[in-house]
């Protein structure tokens, strides 16, 4: 009986190890942009966000199907429009982390890799008002995914990415907003991949 379970905890750690063994780290900076923003706030409800220039970078570990992935983007001016006269500055940052799916590996080695991931985090919001308080939140947020990522060299590739993101936090921090804070947005970005 504990031969049986020497070579179970075994046959775990080996598969274990090769499975870390058969991973690798991705990096990737990115730049694109966010559009397609919802909110509670009140001012900015009058002007919609419009599409703003976003840079951020992920780094992942990815197996043959499975991976993990941390996620942090920034978008200057997000609340800003020529249109609305009240915000002076702006800025939303956001970190998650996802669970990757993958095209296996192995179907995939000299072509593009399609993916979706999704995961959890935290959406910091800061908003500078022409004559009201500014208002800075963390919210707790979400996030869900697509993309394709191939590579030009055993090293370096290039990755397109679409991710939905939107707050989950149902508190009240600011009392500058129709009930909860709330904010949700697209974002479409295109990266370097770097094998590491």
């Amino acid at each position: 009986m504990h031969d049986a379970r020497g070579v179970l905890v075994l046959s775990l750690l080996l598969a274990s190890a090769t499975s870390v063994s058969a991973s690798e780290w991705q990096l990737k900076p990115f730049i694109g942009a966010t559009y397609g923003g919802s909110t509670t706030y009140n001012i900015v409800q009058l002007f919609p966000p419009k599409a703003h220039f976003v840079f951020g970078a992920s780094g992942m570990l990815l197996g043959e199907i499975f991976g993990v992935e941390a996620d942090f983007g920034h978008t200057s001016g997000f609340f800003q429009d020529s249109s609305n006269p009240y915000v002076t500055d702006s800025g939303v940052t956001t970190t998650t982390g996802n669970i990757v799916l993958a095209l296996p590996r192995h179907l995939a080695e000299y072509s593009l890799r399609p993916y979706i991931v999704g995961g959890a985090g935290v959406m910091h919001i800061n908003i500078d008002y022409l004559q009201t308080p500014t208002t800075s939140s963390t919210l707790k947020a979400m996030d869900l995914g697509a993309g394709v990522t191939g590579f030009l060299t055993k090293r370096l590739g290039v990755s397109w990415d679409v991710r939905y993101f939107r707050s989950i936090d149902r508190s009240i921090e600011s009392g500058l907003s129709v009930g909860p804070e709330h904010l949700s947005f697209w974002r479409a970005s295109m990266a370097l991949a770097i094998r590491i």
